[in-house]
């Protein structure tokens, strides 16, 4: 019990230094980005980094689909081999299975 108590304060410590960290990094970007032409080159960025994640889960999609079309054309393959070997294996059964009779002189 003691020791839950102990580990319970050292987390609510570091999560309070978290916290303090937090503050400080936002008060720190509040004062750097209080110029206008400032606001306008972030107000970019984000919008950069909005489009660069709309085109990563587009390739994402395009990916998964291709895969998923992979697969599809894998198990078709299988299938059509499958039969392939089944229609051989009758007609080599038919062939061996027609021995030529003798013919008599």
């Amino acid at each position: 019990m003691n020791s839950a108590i102990v580990h319970l304060e050292q987390s609510v410590r570091e999560a309070d230094g978290k916290l303090d960290m937090i503050t400080w990094q936002i008060d720190a970007f509040e004062k750097e980005f209080q110029d206008p032409d400032n606001e306008i080159s972030v107000l970019r960025l984000l919008r950069s980094v909005t489009q660069v994640k709309e085109e990563y889960q587009t390739l994402r999609r395009d990916i998964l689909e291709v895969q998923q079309l992979q697969k599809q054309l894998s198990d078709s393959l299988k299938t059509q081999l499958s039969q392939v070997q089944g229609h051989f294996n009758i007609l080599r059964n038919k062939i061996v299975g027609q021995k030529p009779t003798p013919q008599l002189k």
